[in-house]
């Protein structure tokens, strides 16, 4: 059996934690939150301490230019026992840098930051392709104060039918807004909504954040019938859009983004294709009222809309009459929280060649002026009337166990902080490594909320994200997670760390929430085989808890360091193993400890180094070998699949550079 491994972890010989002792997983860089009318919004913290801190403080300092004062405030003293940190914090308009440190007794002090998080205005804008953007048509770049998550989540296919998933979406992860960048889940580049943030953020000195749902070709009728249930028809191909498409994406940003972050408006900016097509005023306006209501509807959130007046075009040079009445229409809906944007049938006509908005290089810039036109449309006046959306309350993701197999079931404690009213539904969301919804993994309205995780998954990387329903709310997300079907028990441990601090050693570690657990014995060797009990510690039940302890005679050479856990039932399991070189690590895939004393040994490698390893017999014979860089934190484990009996094999290690063998000794 050959395995090949991609080594991830990091080597140390000397004081480098191989764990961040601190972690923040909320808010992310570069988040923005929505303020309200007087200019406030709440920020949510989330994070994990795997070191036992006595305190631990945090710090939101204000920055590029922000005049407000800095906020500083302790965890408390449960949260800094448990590991699992949580709170929000009140902020003013402006971007504040976020840091967390943690103090010991020993002296140590740790800290971890978020460079930028901010509080202004977040808008997102849906509609045809001439609010979508294209690439090439002279988009620019904007300052560091204009934001979006810079990805799609469409793709084309081979019948030239674009394709967009109805799942939840993934967590958030945001960049300053760039010429070319895209912005979630549609928008194919800054188009003219980089300058509008840019013109919105100098006047009011403010952050600004896009998302952009909309969708190219489609017309009115497209938008009723993915709101009312049914896939839309693309006439342009004359197929169907999967998935319920356009209108699939604007719910699903507002329940997975604009419920979390808070939102000022949606900015509607459509009517080209319909004038193309002689649309009837009633039709449109119909069409167009279902959608918006619709949309609050499913999504439980009554989103301010302000729709722009739009439908001339290349084919269309004319301002069409039906069309825009309808759209006026709509804004004069009584209570329905519409407001009037901006008329955009005198910029750019006739239009280009590519039917679009456009910045000619040394002629006329279309893009700027549909910029200036909506920043004419949003005075503070109006802006004041349309009042916001933010989130009433916070999800808080507790601490998760570090390695499972499908099927495998633990609970997850979490948190709710703000003004949560009634029984609140959860789901718990597993996400794989890029964020990509793979299956619901639990439900329920109490914490510690039950998970499993489902039996069919792959191997690999996971986490998970608590998502209250009716209406959705996304928490925060966790650690990462490894599932593996070769594995048979549940690595409760969440991290496991050493650190030389002057003379001695620090070994920490994380404990998930581990109920059946009765104690935890911290074991030592310094020859890789046999261990010796240090200390022994309690289970802390139905929550999570840090550990720590200090030995103050770690001896030399190569140490190693486990957990031992004893469960109620009389089973027994144990942790990830923790190595510390002193007076030198070994060298790299240099075999140790040779002889092998319990059909186990180790291998260091470099950063990066892509290894093969295959076991021979003294006559020649191949014998199987599992190997893993999961099971020692620096280190690869390799072991036989089948038990070898005592004498002399050879391994052979294969990199990209090359290839080595060398003697082994089974006892």
């Amino acid at each position: 059996m050959v395995k090949w491994l991609q080594i991830l972890f990091f080597l140390f010989t000397g004081p480098v934690n191989l764990y961040a002792q601190l972690v923040i997983t909320s808010p992310v860089n570069n988040q923005i939150m929505q303020r309200d009318a007087d200019g406030n919004a709440t920020i949510p913290v989330t994070g994990y301490a795997h070191f036992p801190y006595k305190s631990i403080a945090a710090l939101l300092t204000p920055i590029e230019g922000n005049v407000h004062k800095a906020k500083q405030w302790s965890f408390s003293q449960e949260q800094v026992e448990q590991g699992f940190l949580n709170t929000v914090i009140k902020a003013e308009t402006g971007w504040y840098q976020l840091k967390l440190i943690g103090y010991s007794d020993e002296g140590i002090t740790d800290s971890v930051t978020v460079p930028r998080v901010g509080v202004g205005e977040v808008l997102m804008v849906t509609g045809n392709s001439n609010a979508m953007g294209l690439p090439g048509l002279g988009a620019k770049s904007m300052s560091s104060q204009v934001i979006s998550m810079n990805m799609v989540n469409k793709t084309l296919n081979a019948e030239n039918i674009t394709v967009a998933p109805d799942d939840p979406m993934q967590p958030p992860q945001f960049e300053i807004l760039k010429s070319d960048n895209y912005i979630f889940p549609n928008g194919e580049t800054a188009w003219y909504w980089g300058k509008l943030g840019e013109m919105l953020s100098k006047r009011w000195n403010t952050p600004v954040l896009f998302f952009n749902a909309a969708w190219a070709a489609a017309n009115s009728e497209n938008y009723r019938d993915a709101a009312s249930g049914k896939d839309a028809y693309n006439l342009y191909v004359g197929k169907f859009w999967p998935n319920r498409q356009p209108y699939s994406n604007i719910v699903n940003t507002i329940r997975y983004f604009a419920s979390w972050s808070g939102i000022r408006a949606v900015l509607w900016s459509h009517g080209e294709n319909d004038a193309q097509l002689r649309f009837k005023e009633d039709d449109y306006f119909n069409y167009i009222r279902t959608l918006i209501a619709n949309s609050r509807l499913d999504t439980g959130y009554n989103i301010p809309w302000v729709i722009a007046r739009n439908s001339a075009s290349n084919t269309q040079k004319e301002p069409y009459l039906p069309i825009l009445n309808a759209q006026n229409r709509l804004t004069e809906i009584k209570n329905f929280n519409i407001f009037k944007g901006p008329y955009l049938d005198t910029i750019q006509i006739p239009r280009p060649v590519s039917g679009h908005f456009e910045n000619v290089t040394g002629g006329l810039q279309g893009l700027t002026l549909a910029a200036t036109s909506w920043n004419r449309s949003l005075p503070d006046s109006i802006v004041k009337k349309i009042i916001p959306i933010q989130p009433a309350y916070f999800i808080h993701t507790g601490v998760t166990p570090a390695r499972l197999y499908p099927g495998a079931s633990f609970t997850l404690p979490y948190e709710l902080t703000g003004e949560a009213s009634g029984t609140i539904s959860m789901q718990a969301e597993l996400l794989d490594k890029t964020g990509k919804y793979v299956a619901n993994a639990g439900s329920g309205t109490k914490s510690p909320l039950a998970i499993t995780i489902p039996p069919n998954v792959p191997n690999g990387d996971y986490r998970l994200r608590l998502t209250a329903s009716k209406p959705v709310l996304p928490g925060s997300v966790s650690d990462e997670f490894y599932v593996n079907s070769n594995y048979k028990e549940v690595e409760f441990v969440n991290t496991i760390a050493a650190r030389i601090e002057s003379q001695s050693i620090y070994v920490s570690w994380l404990l998930a929430a581990d109920p059946e657990l009765k104690q935890m014995i911290l074991q030592k060797t310094t020859d890789g085989t046999n261990y010796n009990d240090l200390q022994s510690f309690a289970g802390a039940g139905t929550v999570s808890q840090v550990y720590g302890y200090k030995d103050n005679n770690p001896g030399g050479g190569s140490i190693f360091y486990r957990l031992r856990m004893e469960y109620a039932n009389g089973t027994v399991a144990y942790s990830t193993i923790v190595t510390i070189f002193l007076n030198g690590a070994p060298p790299d895939l240099l075999v140790f400890p040779n002889p092998v004393a319990n059909q186990q040994f180790y291998l260091k490698a470099k950063t990066g180094t892509t290894i093969q390893c295959m076991l021979f017999d003294i006559s020649g014979n191949e014998h199987p070998v599992y190997t893993s860089d999961r099971e020692a934190i620096g280190l690869i484990t390799v072991r036989p699949v089948y038990h070898l009996p005592s004498g002399v094999y050879i391994l052979k290690t294969v990199t990209d550079t090359g290839s080595t063998t060398q003697r082994i000794l089974f006892k």
